[in-house]
């Protein structure tokens, strides 16, 4: 509703002269009260004048009063309501005085009460006529009400209008504007952040006009502060040339020594300029002695020194002490450092929901769009205020903030339902698309028919955008640019039939293509085509290649998809237990996708059913129960009390003891293990997991690079030599009728075998037991090593190697030479790291015991090593940890490197001999 005090301005400023008229009418009949009336006019226009005279205004008749200065220190807003009050009685009563509109204007501007809409067009005429604070009073009040609701209809002042209004402002020297503008400039979000902008406004603030009569002690303190923000600003931002650096540098240095009230912010500049070089030599070492001689006392240091201790500039690393450090600081800056540390999991376990609320308390913008980042990567995390969000990260885009606009578009086309807006996210990327941000195009087009990614609901085209024909001209033109987003979206179109013939074999065809380019989107997606067959044969082995790839470039899809994968890996035993088991765990932890549930208070039983049978027996009690415990390294958010108990009650009994075990064996239990995982055996793991720290961001050296067979290094042999030499030595295998020349290609194939040829390891292990002159020239301890090369790489065309492993391991123990098989065994596990998973080497050394002699050769060559911990049996869970311990100790027996090298020189003389 209309304030009262409006209606009767407007209606009186029609009728000001019928008013006179009635005034002089009144004075003629009551002379007192004309003279009361007037003295109480005069006393008006006094309070008026005195509380609200306008900066820059030529007919001001009182020192200038600041827009800030008319909010009382104590925020009664009474005081200003007199003012308003008397400001208005003036008004009205001598219309002749002009000044005291805009007087007026200002103070009810700065009251905000209802009904102010319907005074902006009588500010309107006031800026149009070159008004400083009229400009700036269209501007403030856009600030204000910018997020009124939309349904009030048009908004009185346009961004558009504000920001020009405030422009304007600050060009005419209006020192609140000019304020306004520094502050937009140095955080935003209406205008671009700018420090070369930033000084510029600065310097405008020294050489602005005199504000009006005796301008008072904060225009002079404010154009004093000058000087030195310039000289800060030129060593903390980027952009500045070595001169203005140097100038800068003597500038905070002088005044950080003098002591001034703005010392503390000089200190920090001048630590800056020593940290980054900037205007003086770089010390990293004397700037972070500064600062620890400073965080004591100016919480303003803290960010600065966390961040050095973070990167290890100046001294020694210690991320765990910046956490801590951060954790306590009270100043903006501690809270997306803070984040972006949890997020990195360098130094603790990733904690992806802290960081995100972490982000999302803070206004800047940089954090606004880590934060739509993490959204995007965390789609189950749920922020408060999303429209605040929305709006930083609006506001940013339309002041072309690099970055903002994508982050927000990016936001709008996932799943999350706190930003899901297609349209909104389309409008915003057309006119980037149009100028020329190939990113913004390649979105745009990918979203012309909208649910092209369900699999629920069928795609429909979108009115307006890219017509089919501008798609394929698009498409075309993007793959021969090589541009990962075109194959991605050729193959989006090709899988449903859009735009061109449905095709599956051509949709993975592209695919492949994207992968290979770096698209994450296409390895997950080409995973799935080799999981279901789409276009390809189904390939376990690329479909976990083509997963783990994206995995390990962040894609938290991708773990998923390994996590759910595991429970079926019971026969080609092509995973590992931290895909398995920790990351399964670690993502529950973390509220990811279907496994979040467990955030909120889910049943982990349920969400963990099934995981500690199958694949998992194979690797034994103590390995699977030290892969639970990792997954809280990963993902520390599961140690919170209600996630731990949930998780305490899903584990097998078996494991909770194990863990209590592991916990009491290395100090942190007291208690005895038996398996009820109470407060202290929690306790004891939250100790556990921060003495350890996190797990090593790169995955076993199975989960990187799948089953494949560690390559040689390419300098030891070209790939044509090999396949040259190959094709050969095979040609005469197949040609060989007598035992000399049967001998000799078996010779050669020994050759190649010992450099890593996977073939020629396959044909002598198949043929070991049952060809003599095989067993002639290979040995028993390399027999061995390939077959277990073999077994883990597991190549295509091979079949039931398991099979064929037994048969030589039964042939070897035939031939009394069993005593080679263990220390082989040995040298192999320390050698290929692969072997070095507790999964893996569980199901490899399971066939041991179809063989006769072979788990003792292992115990037996374990304990002449030395190897502390064997259990009774050389294949038994016990002795295969134990294995897996003295391997990573020792590291590598340069066996197999050695043999390679060697064979690769012996392939290099036998490819130069058949040149001639």
């Amino acid at each position: 509703m209309l304030r009262s005090v409006h209606v009767l301005v407007l209606s009186c400023l029609a009728l000001a002269p019928l008013a006179g008229g009635a005034f002089a009418a009144q004075a003629s009949s009551d002379k007192s009260d004309d003279a009361a009336k007037k003295a109480a006019l005069a006393e008006a226009i006094s309070v008026c004048d005195r509380g609200a005279s306008v900066p820059l205004d030529p007919e001001a008749k009182a020192p200038p009063v600041q827009y800030g200065e008319l909010f009382p220190q104590d925020m009664n807003l009474s005081k200003l309501k007199d003012v308003a009050a008397k400001c208005q009685a003036a008004m009205l009563g001598a219309p002749q005085e002009k000044r005291l509109t805009l007087q007026w204007l200002r103070v009810e501007v700065a009251l905000d009460q209802p009904g102010l809409t319907l005074l902006i067009p009588q500010v309107k005429p006031l800026a149009d006529g070159g008004s400083p604070e009229a400009n700036f009073l269209l501007y403030e009040f856009y600030s204000v009400h910018r997020r009124d609701c939309a349904d009030a209809g048009a908004p009185s002042v346009t961004r558009e209008m504000a920001l020009d209004a405030l422009q304007k402002a600050g060009a005419a020297g209006h020192l609140t504007a000019l304020m306004t503008l520094l502050r937009q400039y140095n955080d935003g979000p209406l205008l671009r952040r700018d420090a070369r902008k930033l000084v510029e406004t600065a310097r405008h603030i020294i050489d602005a006009p005199v504000q009006g009569q005796s301008p008072g002690e904060w225009d002079a303190q404010l154009r004093a502060d000058m000087p030195l923000l310039i000289a800060q600003t030129t060593l903390e931002k980027d952009g500045f040339t070595g001169d203005e650096q140097q100038k800068a540098f003597h500038a905070v240095e002088a005044d950080s020594q003098a002591g001034t009230n703005d010392s503390a912010r000089s200190a920090l500049a001048y630590i800056t300029a020593l940290r980054l070089g900037r205007g003086t030599p770089q010390d990293a070492a004397k700037a972070r002695q500064l600062l620890e001689a400073r965080v004591g006392h100016d919480n303003y240091a803290i960010p600065m020194l966390a961040d050095m201790l973070a990167k290890g500039e100046g001294g020694p690393a210690d991320g765990k002490r910046a956490i801590t450090m951060l954790r306590a600081a009270h100043v903006a800056e501690a809270g997306p450092m803070l984040a972006s540390l949890l997020l990195d999991g360098k130094f603790v376990g990733r904690q992806p929901r802290a960081a995100v609320q972490l982000f999302n308390l803070s206004w800047d913008l940089d954090a606004c769009i880590r934060l739509a980042g993490s959204l995007l990567d965390y789609d189950g995390v749920r922020v408060d205020y999303p429209d605040l969000l929305t709006e930083r990260l609006s506001d940013g885009a339309n002041a072309g903030e690099p970055g903002a606009a994508l982050a927000l578009a990016r936001l709008e086309l996932s799943d999350n339902q706190q930003f899901k807006s297609e349209d909104r996210a389309r409008a915003m990327l057309k006119p980037l698309a149009d100028g020329g941000d190939r990113d913004a195009l390649w979105l745009y087009a990918s979203t012309q028919y909208a649910n092209l990614d369900s699999t629920s609901y069928r795609p429909s085209r979108r009115d307006g955008g890219l017509s089919d024909d501008q798609l394929k001209t698009l498409i075309d033109e993007g793959e021969g640019k090589k541009e990962a987003q075109a194959y991605l979206l050729h193959a989006k179109l090709l899988r449903r039939g859009l735009v061109y013939p449905q095709d599956d074999v051509r949709a993975t065809a592209m695919l492949i293509n994207a992968a290979n380019l770096g698209s994450v989107e296409a390895m997950v997606l080409l995973g799935d085509a080799y999981d279901n067959g789409l276009g390809i044969d189904k390939n376990p082995r690329e479909r976990l290649h083509a997963w783990r790839e994206a995995a390990r470039l962040g894609s938290l899809k991708a773990k998923g998809k390994l996590a759910d994968a595991f429970t079926f890996d019971s026969f080609d035993h092509l995973m590992t237990l931290r895909e398995g088991i920790t990351n399964r765990i670690a993502l529950y932890n973390d509220g990811i996708g279907r496994m979040g549930a467990g955030v909120f208070g889910g049943d982990a039983g349920i969400e963990l059913s099934g995981l500690f049978s199958g694949p998992a027996s194979s690797a034994g009690t103590a390995a699977v129960a030290a892969a639970v415990m990792d997954a809280f390294r990963e993902a520390p958010a599961g140690l919170e009390e209600e996630n731990l108990v949930g998780i305490g009650k899903a584990l097998p009994d078996e494991i909770r003891v194990a863990i209590e075990t592991t916990l009491k064996s290395e100090g942190f239990y007291a208690g005895e293990p038996k398996g009820y995982f109470g407060p202290d055996a929690r306790k004891a793991l939250a100790a556990w997991v921060d003495a350890k720290g996190p797990l090593v961001d790169a995955s076993s050296p199975q989960a990187v690079a799948g089953t494949e067979q560690a390559a040689p290094a390419a300098s030891l042999l070209a790939g044509e030599i090999l396949d040259r030499v190959r094709d050969k030595v095979f040609a005469q295998a197949q040609a060989a009728k007598t035992d000399k020349q049967k001998l000799a290609a078996i010779k050669r194939l020994g050759m190649l075998a010992r450099y890593g040829d996977l073939t020629s390891r396959w044909v002598l292990v198949r043929n070991y037991h049952q060809a003599r002159a095989i067993r002639s020239v290979v040995t028993p301890e390399e027999i061995t090593r390939y077959a277990l090369d073999i077994l883990v790489s597991k190549p295509d065309g091979v079949d039931k190697p398991e099979f064929e492993f037994i048969f030589d391991l039964t042939q070897i123990a035939q031939d009394r030479k069993s005593k080679a098989v263990g220390s082989a065994t040995l040298q192999a596990i320390r050698d290929d790291p692969r072997l070095q998973d507790a999964l893996t080497l569980g199901a490899i050394m399971g066939q041991f015991t179809f063989a006769p002699d072979a788990c003792d050769s292992v115990l037996a060559a374990a304990r002449k090593a030395g190897i502390d911990g064997v259990g009774e049996d050389g294949c038994d869970e016990q002795t295969r940890a134990a294995l897996i311990a003295f391997a990573k100790d020792k590291g590598a027996t340069s066996i197999d490197a050695t043999a390679r090298k060697a064979a690769a020189e012996e392939i290099k003389t036998l490819d130069a001999q058949a040149a001639k």
